[in-house]
């Protein structure tokens, strides 16, 4: 019976488009329930989205040991919510508020009132439970999300223009669409830039420059930096039989070349891994520069 009652629950859930929402919700309140005093004083869950947590850090070198931490801090997530909501999580700098006033405290919903269409619609959901106490508890629910949406609506609260979800008068887009927006701004040909010019960098480190780019954007940047690289490796290469290039330009370029493929930092290159990216031929040609 509770098993029925269970998937009645979440389809009608599905249905309405929250039960993604509470999870979420849910989320947001485990990272405070899963860490101690300390980390909950430097850090604040903000939001996720598509599988990512995005977590407000007070400090770099907190960003830093928290990512080694990651791992722990999904699996625990994971499995208090009973399913795969948490992927990812992004720790970024900026401000921590220890006391953060709830959405539902900010709003004074609980003065509006429902017509007789609204309370019929909400009781037409709510009976396809049969347990009296979770009927009740669910149709609770249900009141106080309906009345939120009629307080923003009341309250000249607008549709995002690009997923509709009301927002405030005073913002012209919802969080998640602002960050989408921002990754659109992203400028590839400055990550390309950094990359040439310092190509040990892993993603994390380049996220403290671009806080909002994901993980599979950066990994599509860097392998066309690297099939650019490639490309003007061969020429340089070339260039350098014919005596026509500086040797010590060739030299360099093919060390920024092999750490940026092979992701080391400058002190873990030798020319063990050099021959390994560069191969037999070209690393004869390197050693004679």
């Amino acid at each position: 019976m509770a098993d029925l009652i269970e998937n009645i629950l979440s389809k009608t859930l599905n249905k309405l488009g929250i039960d993604e929402k509470i999870r979420e919700k849910r989320v947001l309140d485990l990272w405070s329930e899963i860490n101690g005093s300390e980390i909950i004083k430097h850090t604040e869950a903000k939001y996720i989205n598509q599988g990512v947590l995005f977590v407000a850090v007070d400090s770099p070198v907190w960003a830093h040991q928290l990512v080694f931490m990651k791992r722990e801090f999904i699996n625990k997530i994971n499995s208090k919510i009973g399913k795969k909501t948490v992927e990812d999580i992004r720790f970024q700098s900026g401000k921590v508020f220890i006391s953060k006033p709830k959405e539902k405290e900010d709003i004074d919903y609980k003065s509006i009132e429902l017509d007789d269409l609204e309370v019929q619609e909400i009781s037409d959901i709510a009976n396809c439970i049969s347990d009296s106490e979770l009927k009740q508890k669910f149709s609770n629910l249900l009141e106080a999300e309906t009345k939120i949406k009629k307080w923003k609506e009341i309250n000249e609260w607008t549709p995002c223009p690009e997923c509709s979800v009301l927002i405030a008068p005073n913002e012209s887009k919802c969080v998640i669409c602002e960050l989408k927006e921002k990754n659109k701004k992203i400028d590839i040909n400055k990550i390309e830039e950094i990359l040439t010019n310092t190509p040990w960098l892993n993603y994390q480190e380049i996220l403290n420059i671009y806080p909002n780019i994901l993980q599979e954007e950066f990994e599509r940047i860097k392998n066309q930096l690297i099939i650019k690289m490639k490309v003007k490796l061969d020429k340089l290469i070339a260039d350098a039989l014919k005596k026509e290039t500086n040797s010590k330009e060739v030299k360099v370029f093919v060390q920024k070349y092999v750490m940026l493929e092979a992701n080391v930092h400058p002190k873990h290159l030798n020319n063990r891994l050099i021959h390994k990216i560069i191969g037999k031929n070209y690393m004869k040609i390197y050693r004679s520069l």
